[in-house]
């Protein structure tokens, strides 16, 4: 029997239960689905337990008395796993019925959830409309919700480096999902758009996080979209750009005087420009043309002076 069905059956046993049941009941109960040999079968129960509660299953455990003494029961108790009354007004429900119905999340959770509302003694029916709007829901959602949750770190590959990161927050904008946390990694705040996620998130239980007192998600997101992740590692999120006299004055009205690094004799000025999003920090560059130029990273460096000979048509993509 595949993994999947026997886990659907275990859930299905555990929540019809009347009372706790035993490994050796459970294993009565599902005939069959567990090996006969005893330390298989208790490695599979064990595997197929954290399974469930790494979905977020709320498993009940309890050490039996009597006949049972000193085994442990087992029961998911519906008041735990099964959302309760809403207690929505007409109002609220409708409300939440248009966004469901504009937003398609990328699966039908949305309105699966909304017969919950429409079933509630308003009576309103669900009415069917177009989605106005997509947004994809990822496989690594659920994963950062459940950290979100439990207030521990994940841990990822991002722009090919290994990632811990205490999250914050998760938002949506544009039609993608974004992570905001504190990257352990550069001692730093930074934000995760995250379908760029490499591989799976790991959930790490034994790091424990505190969101920041007065942490507002929206205010944390960047304003700049320089500073929104991209695919593109150019070993920096920080660039250093030599700007000509002529156009310090806008740069410093973009940036305040606290991204100055070098104030040099002609009048020119070395300023920190984010470049996390290296496609919308070309479009800020050629705003300057040649008034402007990158110092460093080096890659980053090297990625312009190619992109500019490849738009000068001095080489093609094939040849970088």
């Amino acid at each position: 029997m595949h993994q999947l069905e026997r886990v659907t059956n275990l859930l299905a046993l555990l929540l019809s239960a009347r009372r706790h049941l035993t490994f050796e009941e459970i294993r009565t109960q599902l005939k069959g689905q567990y090996p006969e040999n005893l330390v298989a079968a208790r490695a599979a129960f064990e595997r197929d337990k954290a399974i469930l509660r790494d979905e977020g299953v709320p498993i009940d455990s309890e050490v039996q008395g009597g006949d049972k003494a000193g085994m442990t029961g087992y029961l998911i108790k519906r008041s735990a796993y099964e959302l309760g009354d809403l207690d929505l007004s007409t109002q609220e429900a409708a409300a939440l019925r248009v966004a469901v119905s504009t937003l398609r999340m990328g699966q039908s959770w949305g309105e699966e959830a909304l017969w919950k509302v429409d079933m509630e003694e308003h009576g309103s029916q669900l009415v069917t409309t177009s989605a106005h709007a997509t947004l994809l829901v990822h496989p690594n959602l659920p994963l950062l919700h459940e950290a979100l949750i439990k207030k521990v770190a994940v841990g990822f590959t991002y722009s090919d480096r290994k990632r811990v990161v205490e999250p914050y927050g998760l938002l949506a904008r544009s039609g993608w999902w974004y992570l905001v946390g504190h990257d352990q990694s550069v001692n730093a705040e930074r934000t995760f758009r995250v379908d760029r996620i490499e591989g799976e998130v790991s959930i790490l239980r034994d790091i424990a996080c505190t969101r920041p007192s007065g942490f507002d998600i929206r205010k944390a997101f960047p304003v700049d979209l320089k500073e929104l992740p991209g695919a593109i590692d150019v070993g920096g999120e920080v660039a250093q750009v030599l700007v000509n006299a002529s156009d310090v004055g806008v740069v410093l009205g973009q940036y305040t005087q606290s991204a100055v690094v070098e104030n040099r004799p002609d009048g020119s000025v070395v300023f920190q420009v984010p470049c996390s999003n290296v496609q919308a920090f070309e479009q800020w560059l050629f705003g300057f043309l040649d008034r402007a130029e990158v110092l460093a990273p080096p890659a980053l460096r090297q990625h312009v002076i190619d992109w500019l000979l490849e738009m000068t048509g001095s080489v093609t993509r094939g040849e970088r």
